[in-house]
């Protein structure tokens, strides 16, 4: 098991050289599923799933900016989680582009297209689960 002190980053570059990478971010959860993508300080090209938390400040980056950026680099299954309205946006990633659009909500299961047997109730994600 790989453990990271500080930020966990992604670096994207278009040529391979990650020493001076076009874009790096720090999502909230990354699925990295290829050890050789593995650096000291995080995932070197696209993660297999990315999950962003919303908030006010980062929802337009989230919706538009990281959005195309993992889109162009092949995450292939990004996650928007918005807490305040207590949705899950699921984006996929079929020939390039991201055209399986799945929006779930408190009563949902969150079903992953790329990990058929993830699923996991929107409800328990934001602890609305009755005891």
């Amino acid at each position: 098991m790989l453990r990271f002190r500080g930020s966990f980053r992604c670096v994207f570059s278009e040529s391979g050289q990650y020493d001076s990478p076009d874009h790096i971010t720090q999502p909230d959860l990354s699925v990295v599923c290829s050890k050789n993508q593995m650096a000291k300080n995080g995932c070197q090209g696209a993660p297999t799933i990315i999950i962003e938390v919303l908030s006010p400040a980062t929802a337009l980056k989230d919706f538009n900016e990281k959005f195309n950026l993992y889109q162009k680099y092949g995450v292939q299954e990004y996650w928007i989680v918005d807490p305040g309205n207590r949705t899950v946006h699921v984006y996929t990633l079929e020939n390039g582009v991201y055209q399986v659009r799945n929006l779930f909500t408190e009563l949902d299961h969150i079903q992953s297209i790329v990990f058929h047997d993830l699923q996991i109730p929107v409800s328990k994600m934001f602890g609305l689960e009755q005891q």
